[in-house]
């Protein structure tokens, strides 16, 4: 590859790289898609994040609660740059108190998996909703989702039944699942397809503590964390394409007045 080309990509790189930092955000929680499962309100929600309303958020957390309505600050990370070290989000922070079902990344690709799904309209008000809804809390809390879908008779109301809900989550062996087991379900699905790289559109909202710092997941978030599509600000947005054009424009013509000027002789 030509020096140009280098060039331009690098340039690139530098203009759009501050668009993948994590940067506070303020979520105001406005309503729901009606549908409810055992008195629980499934995916989608809808919110006004950093002053775009009725945004649908996607929630991964069964671990803690949120209000309707209610309002907090939260830290949006997008998916292209999560990590473990340092962590950058609810469950990332959650894994140095407890043990995760796997590894980050591959968790948050399930994740992603199952909030592209809950986001198409194709998916609202059928049995499938609840299905993907309760399969994306059991990927970061298996244990407690099996608690709860045992605790006792859920669903009589709501399309599909205890057991079937537990062998459409986990598999074969129903919320008799462990961790460790392949025995087919959503959550086995959502494992084949979670190569995180191919939600890069995904961001995510974890709550933050009244200092400014992230929640753990598990330690009585103000809110549960959220996924959402990131939608770029027209503005911002073309802004950084305008400057990224200049910049790579630049580097190709200062390449051809190298190559076109005279050589100084010896």
């Amino acid at each position: 590859m030509n020096r140009g080309v280098q060039l331009c990509g690098l340039v690139l790189v530098v203009c759009l790289a501050p668009m993948a930092f994590a940067q506070t955000t303020q979520v105001n929680l406005t309503g729901v898609v009606g549908q409810s499962y055992d008195g629980i309100y499934i995916s989608p929600y809808y919110a006004t994040v950093g002053g775009a309303t009725n945004t649908p958020i996607i929630c991964d957390d069964f671990a803690d609660e949120s209000k309707l309505p209610s309002t907090w600050t939260a830290t949006a990370t997008s998916f292209s740059s999560i990590s473990s070290s340092p962590a950058n989000t609810s469950w990332a922070l959650a894994g140095n108190s407890m043990t995760l079902p796997g590894p980050l990344g591959q968790l948050y690709g399930e994740v992603g998996y199952f909030a592209t799904l809950l986001l198409s309209p194709s998916i609202q008000g059928t049995t499938n909703q609840i299905i993907y809804t309760s399969a994306m809390w059991a990927v970061f809390d298996p244990t407690g989702v099996e608690q709860w879908l045992t605790s006792g008779s859920h669903g009589s109301t709501s399309g599909i039944s205890t057991g079937d809900l537990c062998t459409a989550i986990f598999g074969t062996e129903g919320c008799a699942w462990k961790v460790g087991d392949t025995l087919g379900g959503q959550l086995a699905t959502a494992y084949a397809a979670s190569a995180s790289g191919q939600y890069s559109n995904l961001v995510v909202l974890s709550p933050n503590n009244s200092n400014g710092t992230i929640c753990a997941a598990e330690h009585g978030c103000a809110a549960q964390e959220f996924i959402y599509v990131s939608v770029p600000d027209g503005g911002t947005a073309a802004a950084y394409l305008l400057l990224s054009g200049f910049c790579c424009l630049g580097a190709i013509f200062l390449r051809s007045r190298r190559r076109l000027a005279p050589r100084m002789l010896a």
